[in-house]
């Protein structure tokens, strides 16, 4: 049987231009939103809208929450995101130990990875349900040297490895910002490695200041460092170490 040819005159499916549209929406300066948010970006009708939502919604592809209702990309959009830069095995690895530091700290947790170009983008995120929150969203891009995700990364690459601005992160294995990115916001981030001993990513947990402050702060610092160490054991970090030595 010969293979199909795609070209000009091949008729596209119109519901899935316009669920692409949809998707389209969101970006990392426009994570979350709303209905009218969405209607006034894509022009459809509420009828259209809701069944596209639902529809998305049903794959997982994005995610409600809220009053009033608020959507943003779910996780099998981070899933394609990461198959997609070939960090599938990462964030598999990785969400069983995201989820739980999520529980344990009530804030919003993500995990990041360098790309081309210095650069970071979030390949995984969960949401903290409170009320005051901040969150970055899927596939949101910036400079790696920015914010604490991004230098707990950079403080283990070869060109940082004699910069004293990386020095705390080195010695106490996380890397703490406040208002950087989002004035009154404070991220707590520690790095991730492979079972080589080579930077894979880095794990953060962000929230309003307000909370995360004094004992807080302290407690959550406590709890992303053990995170990050136990994703990089899941990846095999260690190991290799172990195994040498015998």
């Amino acid at each position: 049987m010969a293979a199909a040819v795609i070209d000009d005159t091949t008729k596209t499916i119109r519901s899935i231009e316009r669920a692409i549209d949809v998707l389209a929406c969101f970006d990392h300066a426009t994570p979350q939103l709303s209905v009218t948010d969405l209607q006034k970006r894509t022009g459809l009708s509420r009828p259209t809208l809701y069944r596209i939502l639902a529809t998305l919604t049903g794959k997982g592809v994005i995610r409600s929450f809220g009053e009033p209702q608020r959507f943003a990309l779910g996780y099998e959009a981070s899933r394609l995101g990461a198959n997609w830069i070939g960090q599938d095995d990462f964030v598999r690895a990785a969400r069983p130990v995201l989820t739980r530091l999520w529980k344990e700290t009530g804030e919003t947790v993500a995990l990041f990875v360098a790309v081309e170009n210095s650069k970071k983008i979030c390949i995984e995120e969960l949401q903290s349900t409170q009320a005051l929150t901040f969150t970055r969203g899927v596939g949101f891009m910036e400079d790696l040297e920015t914010g604490a995700s991004g230098k707990a990364m950079l403080a283990f690459t070869d060109e940082a490895s004699s910069d004293p601005a990386f020095d705390d992160v080195r010695r106490t294995g996380v890397r703490v910002s406040e208002g950087e990115i989002i004035e009154g916001a404070v991220a707590v981030a520690a790095p991730v490695f492979d079972r080589n001993g080579a930077i894979k990513g880095s794990v953060c947990v962000f929230g309003p200041e307000v909370r995360l402050s004094d004992n807080r702060r302290r407690d959550c610092i406590d709890r992303v460092r053990s995170a990050s160490e136990d994703i990089s054991r899941t990846l095999g970090y260690g190991s290799a170490v172990a195994s040498a030595a015998e």
